[in-house]
């Protein structure tokens, strides 16, 4: 048999390719190149089967801290490499620092086992079906990385913050918690729990919409060239830095916002808020 990837790898990267199709896949790799050649690495082909029993996988447009837990749960791993951390089977799989000269902040590395039976496993790794966290999971503080955090951000955007929606409770994320919580006169400890979440959410809640039995958000479907109310609670809901000032034209700044709004949720990224789009984003769906 000629050099391969490891049946299970390929099992992994067609759960992510059908997850987030629509991914930046510049950042992939499996074959080791000169470097890799040149020491050990389960970059390079095995000496048994020529199998490589390890994938990059691109971090844009795909939720990595989902594809990690996954990973961690599976009986082929060895280990998984992302944004500087490392998690070991050596080690119960419990997250170290990563001091390689690759920091790993452009992809993720999977290496899996050179057992025979693990690394041909067929076995699913759960990527597709994999509940992304949402806000309101579990408590946010400084350091937790997630879907939830980049949520926490897109409100928090939606209040003027101007926060990178990168997922990463960072000092800048810290810091607005801490004005927010300010704000409305509660404990100032940059901690997103239930009180500040509430307030949060209350200060997002966007208006009621107005009567229109075919224009409430949820009623149809809307794409570029749609108007409404349905049309600006849509912008609202996503936000100014994405969609562009409030309104109820669905523009071209309103389509780019959408699809950006779709990756991250991991739906389909064609500009049209439908029934799916509808549904992610809390609104009951009426037609």
């Amino acid at each position: 048999m000629g050099v391969h990837l490891a049946p299970t790898l390929r099992v992994l990267r067609e759960e992510i390719n059908t997850r987030w199709p629509h991914r930046d896949k510049a950042s992939d790799g499996w074959i080791g190149d000169a470097a890799h050649q040149a020491r050990k690495s389960d970059h390079n082909p095995d000496g048994d089967d020529r199998s490589v029993n390890a994938a990059d996988f691109d971090i844009d447009g795909i939720d990595p801290l989902l594809v990690v837990r996954q990973c961690i749960a599976h009986p082929s791993t060895q280990y998984v490499i992302f944004d500087r951390t490392i998690w070991s089977r050596t080690r119960g799989f419990r997250a170290a620092r990563y001091t390689g000269s690759n920091p790993h902040t452009k992809h993720l590395h999977v290496s899996v086992s050179h057992s025979r039976a693990l690394e041909d496993s067929l076995r699913p790794w759960g990527i597709a079906t994999a509940r992304a966290a949402k806000l309101g999971d579990r408590t946010l503080k400084a350091g937790c990385k997630g879907s939830d955090v980049r949520e926490l951000q897109t409100l928090a955007n939606r209040l003027g913050a101007g926060l990178a929606a990168d997922g990463v409770f960072g000092p800048k994320t810290a810091t607005w918690v801490r004005s927010f919580q300010k704000s409305r006169k509660l404990a100032v400890d940059a901690v997103v729990g239930p009180k500040t979440l509430a307030a949060l959410r209350a200060a997002t809640k966007p208006p009621a919409p107005r009567p229109g039995p075919t224009r409430a958000p949820g009623s149809r479907t809307i794409r570029a060239g749609s108007t409404g109310e349905d049309v600006a609670y849509v912008k609202r809901f996503i936000g100014t830095r994405h969609c562009g000032p409030p309104g109820d034209r669905f523009d071209t700044r309103t389509e780019s916002g959408v699809r950006w709004y779709q990756r991250m949720r991991g739906l389909t990224d064609d500009g049209i808020v439908g029934r799916l789009t509808w549904a992610e984003m809390g609104v009951r769906v009426t037609y």
